[in-house]
């Protein structure tokens, strides 16, 4: 489609939503009449853009790859990253080591490689910006506080935070946060999540949450709900988590959660790799069709995209290492279930798993109508947040040179 007509288009969303917005609220006193669209709104444009995608584009667009470097990206790495072609990137501590400027640099450096890509489209930029234990930045933007004493702050606050948080990361050129964790604190989950959840008050828990992701989504950055359906004791960094509940007490004590994060507008929903045997036996959320597609997307009504938790951990390779091939493999299960946007944190991987999503395709393992509902649920995503201004240096330039000024109002704020 050409960068040109990709940003032209994504330009005319966001002109349609301020001017819808602008009139009637201030940057202090907007409220959910200002948040962005639902993602059906821009369906239309979505589909034109996806006619104009071959397979090896759409495959490049499930992909979320890490990425090396801390500061503007070599040549080599452009070159990377242009010839996978993924939908976004993933940041990490390390990226972020030298600073937001620095990093403003690394993001742009990406995207100017995206442009130079024959489809145009601009990246995702992903990053954890939970507050508390999970936070990636050591400097330059405001620090969050843990979920667990926002919780005890109540919903506004979260709002507050939210909001500050949006624009200081869309300052930096990241329009997707890897949070808020909207699951309630039990004592099945206590050990993984701590601090992380807003607390053991459902009522607080959904309040917080959601305040928090209008708060990013008034800032333009979309937010991601975590980690769906729930979670057990054991880090699936480490392996395999099992969540041993009935479906009537998933339907109580965990879907609900995921309902009020949809209904305040989450753009994306993390899927956790746990296993409910009571809804699969033998598959984990993320490669699970009864959890991802029949619960999440059908019963809960998600438009959004589905992302996976990094393919890479030992709840889906342990006794197979980090072998491509296994990571391949569960990339393909985990579209066919549902999955939309695939996480792999070592990005060097995302020539063998486009390759493999390719094949998939084209031997019908992969139904291509799949292939396009998460092809279109990425561009509604990156239309409907205004990505295609990532495209532009001198955009870019005037909103890092605005951190500052931001940061600082964050402290007065948030005092």
């Amino acid at each position: 489609m050409g960068k040109k007509r990709f940003f032209m288009a994504g330009l005319g969303a966001v002109l349609l939503w301020a001017a819808l917005n602008g009139c009637r609220a201030s940057a202090s006193s907007r409220g959910p009449a200002d948040l962005p669209p639902p993602p059906s709104a821009f369906r239309r444009e979505a589909l034109k853009q996806l006619g104009n995608l071959g397979l090896e584009a759409k495959c490049g667009q499930l992909l979320l790859l890490g990425v090396g470097g801390n500061s503007k990206p070599s040549r080599a790495a452009v070159d990377f990253l242009s010839n996978t072609a993924p939908g976004g990137i993933l940041l990490f501590g390390f990226n972020v080591a030298e600073g937001p400027n620095a990093l403003a640099a690394l993001v742009g450096g990406y995207q100017d490689g995206a442009a130079m890509q024959g489809n145009g489209l601009p990246l995702i930029v992903a990053i954890d910006h939970e507050g508390g234990t999970v936070f990636r930045f050591k400097q330059g933007v405001t620090r969050l506080p843990s979920p667990a004493l926002v919780g005890e702050r109540g919903g506004r606050y979260a709002g507050l935070l939210g909001r500050r948080a949006g624009l200081e990361l869309a300052a930096i050129g990241v329009n997707l946060a890897l949070a808020p964790v909207v699951e309630t604190l039990s004592d099945r989950n206590a050990e993984l999540l701590g601090s992380r959840s807003y607390g053991r008050d459902p009522r607080r828990v959904d309040d917080c949450a959601g305040a928090f992701i209008e708060g990013l989504a008034l800032s333009g950055v979309a937010a991601t709900a975590k980690h769906f359906p729930g979670n057990a004791a054991t880090d699936p960094h480490r392996g395999l988590p099992i969540l041993e509940v009935t479906k009537a007490e998933l339907e109580r004590d965990f879907l609900p959660r995921f309902r009020s994060a949809i209904s305040h507008g989450a753009a994306a929903v993390l899927l956790s790799h746990v296993l409910v045997p009571s809804i699969d036996a033998s598959r984990p959320a993320t490669l699970s069709y009864g959890l991802t597609t029949a619960i999440l997307k059908k019963e809960l009504g998600f438009e959004g995209i589905a992302v996976t938790d990094d393919l890479f951990m030992k709840a889906l390779t342990e006794g197979s290492g980090s072998d491509p091939a296994g990571v391949a493999a569960s990339a393909v299960a985990a579209v066919n279930a549902g999955a939309d946007l695939l996480m792999l944190s070592d990005g060097q991987a995302g020539p063998r798993v486009k390759s493999a999503l390719v094949d998939a395709v084209r031997s019908g393992r992969i139904a291509e109508a799949r292939l396009d509902d998460a092809v279109v649920r990425i561009l509604e995503l990156k239309l409907r947040f205004g990505l295609a201004a990532a495209l532009d240096p001198s955009a870019r330039a005037r909103r890092i040179e605005a951190l500052p000024a931001i940061v600082e109002e964050s402290k007065r704020l948030i005092r």
